[in-house]
């Protein structure tokens, strides 16, 4: 009998043939973290160090985020950012003013952009400017209320957080940004050209530390704006 010398040649193509389409049927690739993060999102949780959730004081009427793909952001985050940037005890100080300020049962939202880079990351940068409704100088008297020297009151001032940290959870509907001693800050304002100075206003290592749990939302977010109210 003629012996078939391919035959166990053969037998190890296939098998290894079978082994790869195992593992690539096993293999799911992950989805890019800016992919993730797209879409819209609520704020159900701002805990401090202490694990004190915050997020009750800090809804005028709901903390809600719209990213992009385009990396822009519109949101009814102002309040949440004052407590970021300033802290707690200051935040207190002009709580009572936020919904007179920040209308977002009009629709006016806060801007912002964020960044992060390609594929699977676990940190970002989010960079939010606080304003105030059009022509109204909003946040020229929240910032005198805070007892910020005259000479830094601008209507718009631009605060970037370097190295968030990002994690997902539930299947990519839970969203956590912790803010913590690896987060860097930078204020800006913007002169006649559009072109960056930094404002001295405030600190930037003053920033609060904190642990901000989102949960992604069907909805669009004047309808998540005007559920909450």
């Amino acid at each position: 009998m003629k012996k078939n010398f391919f035959a166990p040649v053969n037998l190890m193509i296939s098998a290894f043939v079978l082994f790869a389409i195992f593992m690539s049927s096993c293999y799911k690739e992950e989805t890019p973290t800016k992919t993730r993060m797209e879409g819209i999102w609520t704020v159900k949780h701002v805990y401090d160090a202490d694990g004190t959730d915050h997020a009750p004081q800090l809804n005028f009427p709901i903390t809600a985020f719209w990213l992009t793909s385009d990396n822009s952001i519109s949101s009814t985050a102002a309040p949440m950012m004052m407590y970021v940037v300033y802290g707690d005890s200051k935040y207190t100080q002009i709580a009572s003013d936020i919904d007179q300020v920040f209308n977002y049962t009009g629709v006016d939202y806060t801007g912002g952009e964020y960044f992060v880079a390609d594929g699977v990351v676990d940190r970002f940068t989010l960079e939010m400017k606080l304003q105030g409704l059009p022509g109204q100088h909003a946040l020229t008297q929240l910032l005198s209320l805070l007892g910020i020297n005259a000479q830094y009151l601008d209507q718009v001032v631009y605060h970037k957080f370097m190295d968030v940290g990002i994690s997902f959870a539930d299947e990519n509907n839970t969203m956590t940004w912790t803010i913590d001693d690896a987060t860097t800050a930078l204020y800006n304002i913007k002169d006649n050209n559009g072109n960056y100075a930094l404002w001295y206003g405030w600190p930037v290592d003053n920033f609060t530390r904190c642990t901000i749990i989102l949960e992604k939302q069907v909805k669009d977010l004047n309808q998540v704006v005007l559920d909450a109210v």
